[in-house]
């Protein structure tokens, strides 16, 4: 464990990169198998959530026998002030985001009752948004920053690097339909809304603030899409979603370089926290 780690920090980003891409085999790899033994489609929410869930696993197992469970802020569970940060982004985010896709503030709570309909949703919502965020702002995130330092230039540049890996990722999936204005937009949006997460990361020194605001709006609109048609052009939707979320990333960026931190940090010589 003591080569891994110093591999680790030696070299952060192209380590962030292999974890992403050996997290990714492996949902895709466990997705597979649940898809055939399942006799499901590929895309079937409870195939994706077995998936997820083996990435779950595989980055708890990483981060135990590295003991940065408690230091990545994944067995932590942050501060009451984060707390509030993030419900009142998540609020705020929410609402944003359900009037930029489907042109209205309202949310059918009839479609989340019914679970026979979105109970295999709100599973997979739970297993990707704690995949993710175990991933990006959890593990990857303690490596960038423990090997950047704890200065402004190395918290924001950490949470960059991260954001853009994220934003990235996600873009994959849209990349089916070609690359498009709407899929540079949604590479925008998902960049800045990431720092927003980060930033309750290294505030509360825990993911799960981040996760909880992950959650709550990508099941929201999920399982909104039940029933309510996607605004058109589609184009428009993704226009307003990035509008939205710039207020949430300056609000991510000032809290990263102008606030302590609470995410604790080890290096060669020190105990930092940055």
């Amino acid at each position: 464990m003591k080569n891994l780690k110093s591999f680790l920090t030696r070299r952060p980003v192209l380590s962030v990169i292999i974890l992403t891409i050996s997290w990714f085999i492996l949902i895709m790899l466990f997705a597979g198998i649940a898809s055939s033994l399942l006799k499901k489609g590929f895309g079937d929410p409870i195939v994706l959530f077995i998936g997820h869930l083996a990435g779950v696993v595989y980055i708890l197992l990483l981060l135990w026998r590295l003991g940065w469970l408690k230091v990545s802020g994944t067995a932590r569970l942050g501060t009451y002030q984060t707390w509030l940060f993030a419900i009142g982004g998540t609020v705020y985010f929410a609402l944003a985001s359900l009037y930029s896709f489907f042109g209205k503030l309202s949310f059918d709570f009839a479609n989340l009752v019914d679970l026979s309909s979105s109970g295999g949703i709100i599973a997979l919502k739970i297993a990707n948004s704690a995949n993710e965020e175990m991933l990006f702002r959890g593990i990857a995130l303690y490596i960038l920053i423990q090997a950047r330092g704890n200065s402004k230039k190395g918290k924001v540049g950490s949470v960059f690097i991260i954001s853009l890996i994220f934003a990235l990722f996600h873009s994959m999936w849209a990349l089916s339909s070609g690359i498009s204005l709407a899929l540079g937009l949604l590479l925008v949006e998902a960049l800045i809304i990431s720092i927003w997460w980060a930033a309750l990361v290294l505030k509360g020194g825990s993911i799960w603030p981040a996760f909880f605001a992950h959650f709550i709006i990508n099941v929201l609109v999920a399982v909104q899409s039940i029933s309510s048609q996607m605004i058109q052009p589609e184009l428009n939707a993704y226009i307003l979603l990035l509008l939205f979320s710039l207020p949430l990333g300056v609000i991510g960026y000032w809290l990263i370089s102008r606030r302590p931190d609470s995410l604790s940090v080890n290096n060669s010589k020190q105990t930092i926290t940055i």
